[in-house]
């Protein structure tokens, strides 16, 4: 901050005074007090109102809170002039605040400080929220999956990676696997996502699959059991931009051929590259695969164009989204990532096929486990059997400690 930069300046010129002190042979009285040495709170309360006067409205209200002295020096009216700054600037000032504060964040809605334990990982069932949070639009990926994203969940994933451990969400978070076998349709459908920062923005991996049996391939497309692929694809409905007219050309080539085009296309009002395939899987059935690359930005700011463009919603004036270059999204993300796309492909088909029984667990030979979501017989979500002992037992913790507390 501001006044930082004026403190290194008056600390470098005392130095260079102390050795001119040196040079010229005065006794060394620093050798035997330490009452030389230069604190903020030993300048006089002039110079120190003259140096708030020199900082922005946030930096001085910052300064203000370095301590009792600070404050009774430079008074109220820092506070009242950082009332009847506009939203931006005060939320710039609780921004500087939060990066000192790893238990909280901005919430750019109600301009005010939220402990960051009011967000739950965007993973977690059920999902409460505070009232301000909830009224945030959400971006859900797919409309079958219970991982709702918005835009403090981006925030603090962000928070992390921009300021350290001790602050916001692991990319964990963001992490899932869930099935779901539905008695209405009479198919299994699968929803995996995975995440990664690159160039300080965060691109999520997902994969939908939906199995069928050999004899109701066509239901793919008649059946529209992919519900949406984004926003603007699926309500613009135009020839080749809707998702039944994708899966019937690939439904196709598969008939056809004997496997499926897997080429990357885009959507050129949000940044997302996809690819649409249909996969046999022999006796087991058919299997529709769209596998999608998103950015969902940089969790600066919620009007980043990027953000937005992923919520069907306006942007503000003046700002446009500037379209990506075709795969561009795609390749940034399987450069960088540990699990390459054959891999997770390979991992989300191992757990479309295997096993799972209606009830709340079902372990697995590979150390994962099987979990009814909410107790809903149809759904189940994959966790590591350590991983959701660990989550059971800060769950308790938590519920004792509100309880005896």
């Amino acid at each position: 901050m501001e006044w930082r930069r004026l403190w290194r300046s008056l600390e470098r010129m005392t130095k260079s005074h102390r050795q001119q002190e040196d040079l010229m042979g005065f006794p060394d009285t620093r050798a035997k007090t330490n009452t030389n040495t230069l604190k903020l709170s030993d300048l006089p309360p002039e110079l120190i109102i003259l140096i708030a006067s020199m900082l922005s409205t946030q930096s001085a209200a910052c300064l203000s809170l370095c301590n009792r002295a600070m404050s009774q020096i430079l008074g109220p009216n820092i506070w009242h002039c950082l009332s009847l700054q506009n939203p931006g600037m005060r939320t710039s000032f609780l921004s500087d605040l939060s990066k000192d504060l790893p238990q909280y964040f901005v919430c750019y809605r109600c301009i005010q400080l939220h402990a960051s334990s009011a967000v739950q990982w965007p993973r977690t069932t059920p999902k409460t929220l505070t009232r301000c949070l909830e009224e945030e639009p959400a971006f859900k990926h797919c409309s079958q999956s219970g991982l709702l994203l918005r835009f403090p969940h981006i925030q603090l994933v962000m928070n992390r990676h921009y300021l350290g451990p001790s602050h916001g969400f692991p990319l964990e978070a963001f992490q899932s696997t869930e099935v779901i076998e539905s008695d209405l349709y009479g198919n299994i459908v699968l929803l995996s996502v995975d995440t990664q920062i690159v160039s300080n923005e965060l691109l999520m991996r997902s994969q939908q699959w939906v199995l069928l049996p050999h004899d109701r391939r066509d239901e793919l497309v008649t059946k529209r059991l992919f519900h949406h692929l984004c926003y603007h694809i699926w309500a613009l409905g135009r020839a080749g931009d809707n998702l039944p007219t994708l899966v019937k050309s690939r439904l196709d080539l598969l008939e056809e051929q004997g496997q499926c085009c897997t080429s990357t296309a885009q959507c050129l009002k949000c940044p997302m590259d996809f690819v649409m395939d249909v996969v046999d899987l022999g006796e087991r059935g058919v299997a529709g695969c769209l596998t999608r690359w998103i950015n969902l930005g940089a969790g600066l700011h919620p009007a980043d164009p990027k953000w937005r463009s992923h919520l069907g919603k306006s942007l503000p004036q003046g700002v446009t989204y500037q379209s990506h270059s075709l795969g561009s999204i795609r390749s940034s993300f399987e450069n960088q990532t540990a699990i390459s796309l054959e891999d997770f492909t390979s991992r989300n088909v191992y757990n479309l096929l295997s096993r799972r029984e209606r009830k709340p667990i079902t372990r697995r030979t590979d150390g994962f486990i099987w979990k009814l979501v909410c107790s809903d017989p149809h759904k189940w979500c994959l966790e590591h059997a350590e991983e959701s002992l660990g989550w059971g037992f800060a769950r308790i913790s938590k519920s004792l400690s509100s309880k005896y507390s």
